[in-house]
């Protein structure tokens, strides 16, 4: 064995001799990016997504050299959904594994905690799940190592609203109620989504919200209590493991048979089948599928997914992958890993993506808030069959940014 070592040392000292040993070690050295995310219980989903979309990139960087000649190098950490656990694998990941970069896939309630990670070591961090607007609109908020490649509440819930309020108006639906995940990404959706579908039809009537914690193991008192009220209507953000035990118990229960159902993004329930037998004619906004958006760069990674991992990606696939896409190009632009420079790079930085909203197939790190923006966005009607939603369409982002900035300024948070 050590003679192998001794030979396999001596070419490649003859072929590298003159570059230094100190400068081969370096150049060969993986760029190892550290993700943060849930890879057991009903979300580990979540994690395994995120990874899967992840990979996909980092072998197309490699087999075009790397990034400034080394191979990337994915490693994970399971939080298991838990605050105290995110932050410490955060801290490790930077201070004993010496990652290069940080990927939070966490759900909004960690990615809070470990943004303070971010900002207290000056790290930067990519990230890839966390939708709650406040995130990174909200002054106070802000953290110039923080970076996010996931969607934004406030864009989706126009999205949702734009759609439902049609529907709404056309068969008279006034009376309203919501299922809504007790933490702060719930209650943003919320908020976000029922200021907007009052704007665009104002006779809509909240009649009141259930809040199931997350990880919920029994909904029968909250659908109940949904059904007491009466309502025409419920509209659900509950996602995940938790989504398709609600879907589950609700159809039990009689829930879809006593109301209009409105789902926010059902597209990772019937994707990646979770959701054996999938609801006829449910609007729902459309994070991914292969005809949203119906571009030749969506369907090809849709297809090139569901081949490698058995099955269809889901929006957490899009981000993850998405937020690698950033990183490849703003360390190519910037021409080092050095975080202060990398994080210029990424201000205003366009990348093409498969999740790029059409013609243009584009994403763009917004500069002001560091946030991604151009994706696509689409509403449509679930149904049992291949690619899942019929009659899609897709909202131009020119009537998303208009309704955003407008919401913000309420907010206090932009002039």
């Amino acid at each position: 064995m050590k003679k192998r070592v001794i030979i396999v040392g001596t070419i490649f000292l003859m072929i590298f001799g003159s570059l230094g040993v100190d400068t081969v070690q370096a150049q060969t050295k993986p760029i190892k990016i550290g993700v943060i995310s849930i890879f057991s219980g009903r979300f580990a989903m979540l994690g395994q997504q995120t990874v899967n979309g992840m990979t996909l990139v980092a072998e197309d960087i490699n087999k075009k050299g790397g990034l400034l000649g080394r191979p990337v190098e994915i490693i994970h950490q399971d939080s298991k959904g838990k605050v105290e656990d995110a932050v410490k694998i955060a801290r490790d990941f930077i201070e004993r594994d010496k990652v290069d970069f940080l990927f939070d896939g966490s759900t909004t309630r960690e990615a809070f905690a470990i943004k303070e990670v971010t900002r207290d070591l000056k790290f930067l961090t990519m990230v890839t799940a966390a939708e709650t607007t406040e995130f990174t609109a909200d002054p106070k908020q802000f953290c110039e190592w923080s970076f996010r490649a996931s969607r934004q509440s406030i864009h989706d819930m126009v999205v949702c609203a734009l759609f439902d309020a049609e529907i709404a108006k056309k068969d008279k639906l006034t009376k309203w109620y919501a299922i809504i995940p007790d933490y702060a990404f719930g209650r943003d959706q919320m908020d976000v989504f029922f200021t907007h579908l009052k704007k665009y039809y104002p006779d809509v009537q909240g009649l009141g919200a259930v809040y199931p914690k997350l990880f919920e193991p029994d909904y029968a008192p909250h659908i109940t209590t949904v059904l007491g009220a009466r309502p025409q209507a419920v509209f659900s953000v509950v996602w995940g493991g938790d989504g398709v035990a609600l879907f589950k118990q609700g159809k039990v229960y009689g829930l879809f048979d006593q109301v209009r159902f409105f789902q926010n993004e059902m597209s990772h329930f019937v994707n990646t089948g979770e959701i054996k037998e999938v609801p006829e004619g449910f609007p729902s906004s459309i994070r991914h599928a292969p005809n949203a958006p119906d571009t030749k760069e969506n369907q090809e990674f849709f297809e090139r997914y569901s081949k490698r991992f058995g099955t269809g990606p889901v929006h957490w696939a899009y981000e993850a992958s998405s937020g690698l896409l950033f990183i490849e190009g703003a360390v190519k632009k910037a021409g080092s890993l050095d975080h202060k420079a990398v994080a210029k790079a990424l201000r205003g930085l366009t990348v093409k993506s498969h999740w790029g909203h059409p013609p243009d197939v584009t994403l763009t790190m917004r500069a002001s808030d560091q946030t991604c923006i151009n994706y696509a966005l689409a509403a449509g009607y679930s149904t049992s069959k291949p690619p899942f939603f019929r009659d899609v369409k897709l909202v131009p982002w020119s009537q998303v940014l208009t309704a955003e900035k407008a919401y913000l300024q309420q907010k206090g948070w932009v002039k």
